[in-house]
């Protein structure tokens, strides 16, 4: 099985939201793509190796990945409140990828 080093040169160790970035990254692909998958610094980047090539990867993203179903529906401007901005929870609930399934139900149990 072929291991493919990824460079991802947005995820620095500095400062904490992209040293995060990469945890999340590491984390996701690990989840659910691929259980070998590994993470380092390098030359002050995060280096990610993974069976999955850059198109499996960029494919992984764009069409399968499934998002952590995590809402705060209690937050000034979250899409939960009247005047509130809908547009982005109503586009996940209209969603029919399956992929969604997990936040379509989260969004629903904060609207209920």
């Amino acid at each position: 099985m072929t291991t493919h080093v990824h460079h991802l040169r947005g995820c620095a160790p500095a400062p904490l939201a992209h040293y995060l970035k990469a945890l999340g990254i590491l984390r996701l692909v690990s989840e659910q793509a691929d259980p070998t998958a590994r993470l380092w610094w390098q030359d002050e980047h995060a280096c990610l190796a993974t069976t999955l090539d850059e198109s499996e990867l960029l494919a992984f993203f764009a069409e399968s990945y499934q998002p952590t179903p995590m809402v705060a529906p209690w937050n000034g401007g979250s899409g939960f409140y009247p005047k509130d901005n809908h547009s982005g929870l109503d586009a996940v609930v209209r969603s029919r990828h399956k992929r969604f399934s997990e936040f379509q139900a989260a969004i629903a149990s904060a609207r209920a």
